[in-house]
């Protein structure tokens, strides 16, 4: 585990480094920053203030999904998700009659399948693929004022495909001083920035390396979900409800890495 907490330490050294000298988007915002490195510039801006720059990406590597016509839960709507070979971005369309408080209890948590593999991971609770290693969790507002997405990540402790809320060590579930058994607390690392655009939208930048996980190196998996007073009121990907009024769970989104030439 030190060797891990070193490693860890350099890199979130480098990419504070790299995050101060983005505190304007480079190009104009046209392009992202510069925390992956001086030589790289993303093909998304969350500085910008617009969506427009989604249009200009590669259509077959942006992962969408769309709400289903008779969920369970409607906070969610949709969402798009394009990786790079530094940086995760998601486009999230929350429905705002839906989440109403602005703060803190709006929870979005992210469930990502890094390692494209069902041996590995759990939580089905909200998703038909329980292989999610890893839980990303913040929230995008502060007392009703927009704040950057700069997660907590919390580790799967719980058994290969088990269900239940098991991101943290049982042995050592962890305090408010330790940020609650999270692997990596909430803002300690610049894992994460974001935008407001317009009443409905959520526009989201991750540094990948600092969520230390195991990644596949083309594919991985991810499902999110959104909170509202701390109860969860959307979920994406999602399925109609059965017959009976109760919830048909979905697989997570398929996201393939695209790389530049």
């Amino acid at each position: 585990m030190k060797k891990f907490a070193f490693a860890l330490m350099a890199i979130a050294t480098l990419a504070m480094v790299a995050c101060d000298k983005k505190d304007e988007p480079k190009n104009n915002g046209e392009g992202g920053g510069e925390q992956g490195g001086d030589d790289f510039v993303s093909m998304i801006s969350v500085r910008d203030k617009s969506i427009d720059d989604w249009n200009a990406l590669p259509a077959s590597y942006v992962a969408t999904a769309t709400t289903a016509a008779n969920p369970d839960l409607t906070g969610l709507k949709s969402v798009k998700v394009f990786a790079d070979e530094v940086y995760i971005n998601v486009l999230i369309q929350y429905d705002p009659t839906v989440i109403l408080s602005k703060s803190w209890d709006n929870a979005l948590h992210m469930y990502f399948d890094a390692d494209n593999s069902d041996a590995t991971g759990g939580y089905g609770d909200e998703f038909a693929d329980p292989n999610a290693e890893w839980c990303l969790e913040t929230s995008c507002w502060a007392e009703g004022v927009a704040q950057d997405y700069n997660p907590a990540v919390f580790k799967w402790w719980g058994e290969v495909g088990e269900s239940g809320w098991l991101w943290t060590d049982p042995e050592n579930p962890g305090t408010e001083e330790n940020g609650w058994g999270a692997i990596v607390p909430t803002g300690s690392l610049p894992i994460g920035q974001s935008q407001m655009i317009g009443t409905d939208m959520i526009e989201i930048q991750l540094l990948r390396e600092l969520i230390p996980a195991q990644w596949n190196d083309k594919t991985f998996g991810v499902g999110f979900d959104i909170q509202d007073a701390w109860e969860t009121a959307g979920i994406l990907p999602n399925a109609d409800v059965d017959e009976l009024g109760n919830r048909v769970t979905a697989n997570k989104l398929k996201v393939n890495i695209y790389y530049a030439e």
